[in-house]
């Protein structure tokens, strides 16, 4: 084979590797990478207006991000993914105001319904 051959054929597979689409093809492992605050539902359910910032982070836990310009929000996220491909992602949102709990809103609230919903379920069908 001629050297040009040969160096457009190593480019060519070199290239159709960078995506990360075709690289989960492969049969390998795939490290599954998890950031972020994991909530238990039933601490996302009993979230109530009035709670102070000490009992929302005892509850929930340390929020992932604590924004120095809006002091009177933290934000907590929680992703899963695998070779770079997200496979799972919630967010919740909890506003204070006088530190104080004024609201909360995200999907993980409608999640962690839905979670202790099917919980009940499996409950019942068990007995």
């Amino acid at each position: 084979m001629n050297k040009p051959l040969c160096l457009a054929l190593a480019a060519l597979i070199g290239l159709s590797a960078c995506s990360a689409e075709r690289v989960s093809l492969f049969p390998s492992y795939k490290l599954k990478v998890i950031q972020g605050n994991e909530l238990d539902p039933r601490a996302v359910v009993s979230l109530q207006a009035g709670m102070s910032r000490d009992q929302v982070q005892l509850l929930l836990g340390t929020p992932l991000l604590r924004d120095a310009f809006h002091a009177d929000r933290w934000d907590y996220t929680f992703n899963t993914s695998r070779n770079g491909i997200i496979k799972d992602r919630s967010n919740l949102t909890v506003y204070f105001e006088n530190d104080v709990l004024v609201r909360a809103e995200g999907d993980a609230i409608q999640k962690s319904i839905e979670t202790l919903q099917a919980e009940q379920k499996a409950a019942q069908t068990a007995q």
